[in-house]
């Protein structure tokens, strides 16, 4: 009886997606109703939460982010509640989707988000989205409305790290759409701006980000990780692309028969695989070529986002040398004098340790634009020893460096971590 109420309840509150379909077990629209429910989970607990960063910021339509009988405490319970759900053995999520035995419970965390009375009202931006899906696709329900609740998820820059990218492994792991080029919609930067414009002014105020730019970025995100982890473009697609390219080719004999050895990375976000402005990074894409080329070279990153020289010192020092790899390269950043007081430690523990430590002169972060901070890094470099890989003079003179910043003006695209996976090649293959 309660579930058969927390269905109806369900296709009151969503009638665009379920009402006229039965939950009929082993049928294919009962499948469908239910699919529908674990997508629709996932929207309601993603706005309780943001109707909690609106009273909390002081943002937002309270109208639209309304509680509406709901305290905080059941609010942060229906995330809780989609913590769990989106943690469920996805064999058995299927099974249960498919109306057949399995040990899915949808009392436990489905339910309660689903019957908590929440509604997410017609201009709250995740609708918004969805309806400019079904309008310009051939798609609706619950494929639409998945990649939407990513949209909806992302616009919230705080978790696109660990619930956005925990909301994509489930999504997936059922079958449904995660990025708009699954729907044949363009995807460059030009066409998710011209998306964002037609979506600006018609949500409802939100405490997350709405405007154009706002949605282009949300798009561009949402459309890299979608290839990322549905690897259509990662760092093995990029390994693949590399070494079929003749400047690579020439490196190969090289490459295989450098000795086995342990190489250490320490480095701020520029050097991880996960971040959205890039498929993947130089780091993951040259540690996959070794996969392929020469698995006795072994790697091991050590990163942060934001990862300063002085931080690295502090978190990750004494646990490289624990790893006791021969070589070491850092990408970290250089801002006070604390920073350039510990790449100087660094370079010289590590090379009383005998372990062989260096760095690029100029990596063209964005965020080194005061003077003095490349120059003053190198004197520090030498000072301890750290030898210096020279890429400045490739990257400024690379005839695509227009499209190396993406679109935080902060992080690199596809086309820089390509050109520094081949220098750093070519510096482990020694030419």
């Amino acid at each position: 009886m309660k579930r058969n109420i927390i269905q109806l309840l369900f296709c009151l509150a969503f009638p665009c997606v379920v009402l006229g379909q039965n939950f009929t077990p082993g049928t294919g629209q009962g499948s469908a109703s239910r699919l529908a429910q674990l997508v629709e989970a996932n929207i309601i607990a993603v706005h309780a939460f943001q109707v909690l960063l609106a009273k909390t910021s002081g943002k937002g339509d309270r109208g639209c982010f309304s509680p509406g009988k709901l305290s905080d405490g059941e609010l942060e319970s229906l995330s809780e509640h989609q913590a769990k759900l989106l943690k469920s053995n996805l064999n058995e999520v299927r099974a249960w989707v498919r109306g057949v035995k399995s040990t899915f419970d949808p009392a436990q965390d489905l339910e309660p988000i689903l019957s908590s009375g929440l509604t997410v009202p017609a201009n709250a931006p995740v609708n918004i989205f969805d309806d400019y899906l079904r309008r310009n696709t051939k798609f609706s329900g619950a494929k639409t409305r998945a990649v939407a609740n990513l949209y909806q998820t992302v616009l919230e820059v705080e978790r696109d790290g660990d619930r956005l990218q925990e909301e994509y492994a489930f999504y997936i792991g059922l079958g449904l759409p995660v990025y708009v080029g699954q729907f044949n919609l363009p995807g460059s930067d030009a066409d998710l701006l011209a998306v964002g414009r037609k979506l600006e002014g018609k949500a409802c105020e939100a405490p997350v980000g709405t405007t154009a730019a706002e949605w282009q970025i949300a798009g561009r995100k949402i459309w890299n990780w979608g290839e990322k982890n549905l690897h259509i473009r990662d760092e093995r697609v990029l390994a693949a692309e590399l070494l079929r390219e003749p400047e690579v080719k020439q490196l190969l004999p090289k490459l295989r028969a450098m000795p086995p050895q342990k190489i250490a990375v320490i480095g701020h976000s520029f050097t991880m695989g996960l971040h959205w402005s890039s498929p993947s990074s130089f780091v993951p894409i040259v540690m996959d070529v070794f996969r392929r080329e020469n698995p006795t070279v072994q790697f091991k990153q050590f990163a942060g986002g934001g990862l300063t020289a002085s931080r690295a010192l502090k978190r990750f020092y004494k646990e490289v040398l624990t790893w006791k790899p021969d070589k070491v390269m850092l990408v970290v950043m250089t801002r006070t004098d604390e920073d350039y007081d510990a790449l100087k430690q660094l370079g010289a523990g590590f090379r009383e340790a005998g372990i062989k430590t260096y760095m690029f002169d100029e990596i063209h972060d964005p965020a080194s634009v005061k003077p003095g901070t490349v120059e003053r890094a190198l004197k520090a470099a030498a000072d301890s020893r750290i030898e210096v890989i020279e890429v400045d003079r490739v990257l400024s003179q690379a005839p695509d460096r227009a499209r190396f910043v993406c679109l935080d003006g902060i992080h690199m695209t596809e086309p820089y971590h390509r050109l520094m996976a081949k220098e750093w090649l070519k510096y482990l293959a020694g030419a």
